[in-house]
């Protein structure tokens, strides 16, 4: 017999770590093939102890019925076919509530500033001016007027 890979020179540290890698390999696959024994002891039975707790368990227990309460099939007696309602008319749109409130007035050099908040921003009008779908109509000393443009409808904001 000739063995060629016997012949050659392999450093001492490499074959080392193969022959250790091949053993650690083997005794992992040896550990997979035997069942491992396990011992189970048999328990003595516990005893159950039961508490009286108030709870009465029969009122919660639904009782049967033969028949179903009602048929979602049965045709409804004394029901004829009605006439569709007739159509209402359509209810005119209503503008949605102002969408501003009051914050307050600023007077400085004789000029006088209205704030209102819309949400979080803060929002400086004067008469005439277009904010989204509102117009500022008049700016008073008890009220602020609006105009939903697109319904045309007038809005008053109190000034408190």
């Amino acid at each position: 017999m000739n063995f060629a890979f016997l012949k050659r020179d392999i450093p001492r540290k490499r074959a080392v770590l193969t022959v250790v890698a091949l053993v650690t390999v083997a005794s992992v696959v040896a550990g997979r093939e035997r069942p491992a024994l396990e011992l189970v002891h048999e328990r003595a039975p516990r005893a159950v102890v039961v508490e009286d707790d108030g709870i009465d368990l029969d009122k919660l227990r639904r009782g049967e019925s033969s028949l179903p309460q009602n048929d979602p099939f049965a045709r409804m007696k004394g029901v004829e076919k009605q006439a569709a309602p007739a159509p209402q008319a359509a209810a005119r749109p209503v503008a949605p509530p102002l969408p501003f409130r009051y914050f307050g007035r600023l007077t400085e050099n004789g000029k006088t500033e209205v704030y209102v908040m819309r949400g979080d921003e803060l929002i400086s009008i004067a008469p005439g001016q277009t904010i989204g779908e509102y117009r500022v109509d008049q700016v008073a000393q008890s009220s602020i007027g609006f105009t939903y443009l697109p319904l045309k409808t007038k809005q008053t904001l109190d000034v408190q």
